[in-house]
């Protein structure tokens, strides 16, 4: 009796094992009918190299995020920075000191020269109604310049350098500090 059991037993365990076996075959066989049909071969590599390329995009959009960050917080500086310049300009507009600018380099021997520079596109009357879209308009009235120059002649030449005629810039006046005044043509 006990053999009898013992013999339905593995009879059951024989047939279970080979109805596992036909049904792995038969879903096997399936999917590469159905991939064949669908043109859906190599899905499992496809999605193996999708997976790392999603992986690789994610990786480089953290990295832009870092990215956009810094240069977020780069320009954040530099408008505060903008701010601080542009309130000490307009603080030493305001003061009753008048700004002087500086060319060359102050050196023993060498003579200071000053000129008054205007621009005569901001003081035309076209642009009297709104600001110049690249010139300060405190370039309208004479601006005072020290120039350090061997000569007259060359004291004119640095300041035609720094502030071209073809951009509106006129010296009105060039004199030797030590000299009377001078017109300038």
């Amino acid at each position: 009796m006990w053999q009898d059991y013992s013999n339905a037993l593995f009879s059951a365990l024989g047939l279970s094992g080979l109805a596992f076996a036909i049904g792995k075959l038969v879903v096997a066989t399936g999917e590469r009918m159905i991939e064949k049909r669908h043109g859906t071969g190599n899905v499992r590599e496809t999605i193996t190299r999708r997976a790392k390329l999603e992986t690789g995009l994610e990786a480089r959009k953290g990295e832009r995020a870092a990215q956009i960050k810094e240069a977020d917080g780069a320009v954040q500086d530099m408008l505060r920075r903008r701010s601080v310049l542009e309130r000490q300009l307009k603080d030493a507009q305001q003061t009753s000191e008048m700004l002087v600018r500086q060319i060359g380099e102050e050196l023993a021997g060498t003579p200071c020269y000053l000129a008054m520079v205007v621009n005569k596109y901001v003081g035309n009357a076209a642009f009297q109604q709104k600001q110049h879209a690249f010139i300060d308009s405190s370039w309208s009235q004479p601006q005072m310049i020290e120039v350090w120059a061997r000569s007259m002649a060359e004291a004119r030449a640095e300041i035609e350098r720094r502030y071209p005629p073809a951009f509106g810039y006129v010296v009105t006046r060039l004199q030797d500090m030590d000299k009377p005044v001078a017109k300038a043509g």
